[in-house]
């Protein structure tokens, strides 16, 4: 019989203290219009949450986390944090929380008049008999692997992984490319939401990146993120074990962990 290793992406803390259930809806400031899929959380603390496709959100607020930071982040848009404390006292359940615009100036890479080369970076297992990944629909579960880069600039083209059980139909999650800070990921290289559906019960899955734009200079992490609320189901994704290192964090702006022993098989095609 095959081998699943769940990756532990979801502890279950029981909290005695009170707490507030915070109800709202994020918008753009400008247009007015709700922000689907915006991260919402606790910062470095498993307590988060994503804005439904009406921007509306429901968050869980302990008392005693009323000196905590409160954070809103989505690409393209400007991060709004605040104090816990503060933020209950200026806003109440069922109030809009505007972001602002952000204007982004991109840098540029000359892609003209060189000739490239293409390889493979990352875990290309297809194995069925080992297999890890999401273990509740939290939102704002991340989970992904870091990608070494020897060439610069290098330009990601695709990020590919093989699923061994989808039970959802359709699944929808967010990819994520992060820069590295002290070896954890810190900041979204991308300017533009990558979101991908599919109903692919199992299989090679490969996204393609090229309309994106994507480069990169040194070591990057990337990995996939629950965004959608599609109940209590199964996702697995090809793995090797004792090889590797899965990073992941339980919900959106929570701390970063790592599972090592186990090789996630997420791999990506670059040119360089």
């Amino acid at each position: 019989m095959p081998l699943k290793f769940l990756a532990p992406l979801l502890i279950i803390l029981n909290n005695l203290c009170a707490q507030n259930n915070f109800q709202g809806v994020v918008a753009d400031f400008e247009t007015q219009q709700a922000l689907a899929f915006v991260n919402i959380g606790v910062v470095n603390q498993n307590s988060g949450t994503v804005s439904d496709l009406d921007g509306f959100f429901s968050l869980k607020i302990h008392t005693s986390q009323k000196d905590e930071t409160l954070k809103f982040s989505m690409i393209g848009y400007e991060s709004y944090s605040k104090k816990i404390s503060s933020f209950l006292s200026q806003n109440s359940s069922g109030d809009t929380i505007f972001l602002m615009p952000e204007v982004v100036e991109l840098s540029e890479i000359i892609l003209s008049e060189k000739k490239w080369r293409r390889k493979t970076l990352g875990n290309k297992t297809r194995s069925k008999s080992v297999s890890t990944g999401f273990t509740n629909n939290v939102l704002g579960n991340e989970i992904g692997v870091i990608i070494s880069v020897n060439d610069t600039p290098t330009v990601l083209e695709s990020f590919n992984f093989h699923i061994n059980e989808n039970q959802y139909k359709p699944l929808v999650f967010r990819v994520n490319i992060y820069s590295l800070k002290n070896g954890e990921p810190h900041r979204s290289l991308v300017y533009e939401n990558i979101i991908v559906n599919t109903s692919l019960r199992n299989g090679m899955m490969r996204i393609d990146l090229r309309e994106y734009n994507v480069w990169v200079d040194d070591d990057f992490y990337i990995g996939l993120e629950w965004i959608q609320d599609l109940g209590n189901k199964s996702l697995l994704f090809s793995a090797d074990r004792l090889t590797g290192t899965i990073v992941n964090r339980q919900t959106s702006q929570g701390n970063w962990n790592t599972v090592k022993g186990l090789g996630l098989g997420f791999h990506v095609e670059v040119k360089y």
